[in-house]
């Protein structure tokens, strides 16, 4: 394959690479400052105590903001009334015990939910039940039956309930954790639509820039490629050390590596259409919007496929016409999305 095509395919993956990183960065960064974590936590246990009803009273833009604040009540779990089962168990101790005071845990670990759940039961309705009448006296037909189809011909106590909700709890939370993988996806396609338009990171000019400058490709590529090797482009990923400060850090690292691309305004293309009428600046218009979308799409892919992308595209120039020297094994740090029935995620 001729070299240039690979310095293009390059040149562009680098890019992607560093847009998905300060992308990725950014997400971080909103998902700990608005608590996103702890939110959808709350509204898989709303879920799983077939309450669903109550999600729908917990949106709103103040919530939002009472929660970057830190304030309490952001979460308004008042607002499910006092008959929530869901309310009841999310403010037992030792569930409000996981997290700062006006915070909710962006993650429970499932013997610690079952166990408030069942203590917030006992509390309620008195010890000495079976966990059938137990059940019975939520008034919840549906987390009845759920609870008691999981417990099946065993023993009706409440170490039996409290192990069948530890199952029911642990298979609702692996379903959440691909809501919350499928919301971050489309908030990385926001963000890097955000990034592309401000910073007029438009792939398809790019795209012909490289093609018709042999020099830039070049030089781009060769970029790509000593990141790599240095380990500077390593895909962000979530630690519970990380910090919404550590991640703006990241964010302002990745911003200046984007800045340093072959990129920006004034665009070439709207000064190519300037003069030549409405019709001519609508053109220009619509296919930058094209090239911000491409650039966007490509964002939301994530760090990690650019990263493993470019490698592979390396691979293949090392054994072209213009071999590179072989880079030092890079120990790269996936970008995983947590579990919230797994590792605890950041910004808890």
């Amino acid at each position: 394959m001729s070299s240039h095509y690979l310095d293009v395919a390059i040149g562009l993956s680098y890019t992607f690479l560093a847009v998905s990183l300060l992308c990725s960065a950014t997400r971080e960064a909103i998902a700990s400052l608005f608590q996103t974590r702890a939110k959808v936590l709350l509204d898989g246990v709303l879920t799983m105590l077939h309450e669903p009803a109550g999600k729908s009273r917990l949106r709103g833009a103040m919530p939002s903001i009472r929660r970057f604040l830190r304030l309490d009540g952001g979460f308004n779990l008042a607002k499910l009334g006092p008959h929530s089962l869901s309310a009841a168990v999310m403010t037992h101790p030792l569930i409000t015990g996981l997290a700062q005071q006006g915070r909710m845990p962006s993650y429970i670990p499932s013997a610690i939910f079952a166990r408030a759940f069942v203590s917030t039961l006992t509390a309620k309705y008195g010890k000495g039940q079976t966990a059938a009448l137990l059940l019975a006296n939520v008034g919840n037909e549906g987390l009845s039956r759920t609870l008691l189809a999981l417990m099946g011909e065993g023993p009706d106590d409440l170490a039996a309930l409290e192990s069948a909700v530890r199952i029911w709890y642990d298979t609702v939370m692996d379903r959440i954790t691909g809501w919350y993988k499928r919301r971050s996806q489309l908030v990385l396609f926001c963000v890097g639509l955000f990034y592309a338009g401000a910073m007029n990171i438009d792939a398809l000019q790019l795209s012909q820039r490289l093609w018709s400058d042999n020099a830039a490709a070049a030089t781009l590529a060769q970029q790509g490629a000593d990141a790599i090797a240095a380990g500077r482009m390593k895909p962000v990923a979530a630690a519970p050390a990380a910090t919404p400060m550590s991640q703006m850090v990241e964010a302002k690292k990745d911003w200046q590596t984007v800045q340093a691309l072959p990129i920006g305004w004034p665009s070439p293309r709207f000064a190519a259409a300037c003069g030549q009428g409405v019709g001519a600046f609508m053109a220009a218009l619509a296919f930058a919007l094209m090239g911000w979308i491409i650039t966007a799409f490509a964002s939301s892919l994530g760090a990690p496929f650019w990263f493993d992308g470019i490698g592979w595209l390396l691979a293949l120039r090392g054994s072209g016409a213009k071999p590179a020297t072989e880079p030092a094994p890079v120990v790269v740090e996936t970008m995983a999305l947590p579990s919230l029935n797994g590792a605890k995620p950041a910004g808890s």
